[in-house]
């Protein structure tokens, strides 16, 4: 009896629970993968929605090879009046939640407050926080037309190169929606979005590096690849990247290391009017290429740790000059007094931006150097 008590207790408990059944068809529905936002005539916001094609069984095993997505275009002042557009031309209702990534023309990115032109993505229950966010250089929606090279749709292409490039090579940040919102709400509010361009010499693959920075919601000014690896390390959001050392003599060649951790701890410090930052670093290398260093003592080991850590110091200040030459606090600065000494920033959040392009930043960095890859620490030549 009171086994079959406890199965009844079990059966209700699973009653009130949600499941991923819906009263709405497949067939009914078109899944969004991608969406791009432009700047259109007369100042409307030119939507493209990228909509995954399911395939049947027997299309997938006959030689026929249609897209995996089509592109539906749709226009008007305001996002959401053109979303509601897209079934007059599809015949479907678009479904959000599986809404992969956001790309926003340079343009529009520039005139518009980002904040505002997402809120609906951002209000709505169907997309989700995790969006991926980036700003294209030039036409977003010219981006969706280009074929994917490896991944079935170009949303989910674009999703990938920028994750890759993260994670990789540190080259942009992997941000998402709700990452966004949060850096606009921050104590300074700048914040920044992955960048992504069509390469030069390739007109069918496109890239995903640097970052656009925003100042008041607004797009600004674009960083460069070669000091988005400098931010991620203040911003100890840093995972792996190369460092290229010159070899002595000028004959162009370059050794390399691989930045396999980096931990960074900063701290804002006043003296009077006068603030600076006080960061440490700390982090594990390995050796990537050597070409003209004989690794044979521990002497010539910490002369080749200390090249690398003059390089990484160079990139650092080269970031930080950019930023401030700029008025970006994309650092997270004004957060960290805010968090520390609410009372302070009230003093120093009027005219913000020219307090921090005047800090001074004291950074002091120790590498460990954790393996070699070989036997011997020296050029295979």
């Amino acid at each position: 009896m009171k086994k079959w008590t406890l199965c009844l207790f079990v059966l209700c408990s699973l009653l009130p629970l949600s499941g991923c059944w819906s009263k709405f068809e497949l067939t009914e529905r078109g899944f969004v993968m991608g969406v791009a936002l432009d700047l259109g005539e007369n100042g409307d916001i030119e939507i493209l929605t990228q909509i995954y094609r399911p395939s049947s069984a027997q299309t997938i095993s006959s030689a026929t090879t249609n897209a995996s997505s089509i592109n539906i275009k749709t226009n008007d002042q305001s996002v959401m009046e053109a979303i509601r557009d897209i079934p007059i031309h599809l015949g479907r209702k678009a479904q959000w939640s599986h809404l992969r990534v956001i790309i926003i023309g340079e343009k529009l990115a520039k005139s518009n407050n980002l904040g505002h032109l997402l809120d609906l993505f951002y209000r709505d229950h169907e997309p989700r926080g995790s969006i991926s966010l980036m700003i294209a250089k030039g036409n977003a929606g010219k981006l969706f037309m280009k074929k994917p090279l490896i991944e079935q749709t170009t949303a989910q292409q674009f999703l990938r190169a920028k994750e890759s490039s993260y994670i990789t090579s540190a080259k942009t940040i992997d941000n998402t929606l709700l990452d966004l919102m949060l850096q606009l709400r921050s104590a300074s509010g700048d914040a920044m979005v992955a960048y992504v361009y069509e390469d030069k010499d390739a007109k069918d693959i496109f890239s995903a590096a640097g970052l656009a920075l925003l100042k008041k919601g607004k797009m600004k000014v674009v960083i460069p690849a070669s000091k988005v690896e400098g931010l991620l390390m203040l911003r100890n959001d840093y995972r792996s990247g190369v460092i290229e050392v010159k070899c002595p003599g000028g004959h162009g060649e370059n050794e390399t290391a691989e930045v396999l951790s980096l931990k960074v701890k900063a701290k804002p410090v006043f003296k009077g009017e006068q603030i600076s930052v006080n960061a440490e670093m700390q982090g594990d290398i390995a050796i990537g290429e050597l070409k003209c260093t004989n690794i044979n003592s521990h002497v010539i080991e910490q002369e080749f740790i200390k090249k690398v850590e003059d390089e990484i110091l160079k990139q650092l200040n080269g970031t930080i000059k950019f930023l401030q030459a700029n008025q970006m606090d994309v650092v997270g600065v004004a957060d960290k007094i805010y968090r520390t000494n609410p009372g302070k920033w009230e003093q120093l959040k009027e005219g913000w931006d020219e307090r921090f392009s005047e800090i001074t930043f004291n950074i002091k960095l120790k590498l460990r150097l954790v393996t070699s890859g070989t036997i011997s620490s020296k050029p295979a030549g």
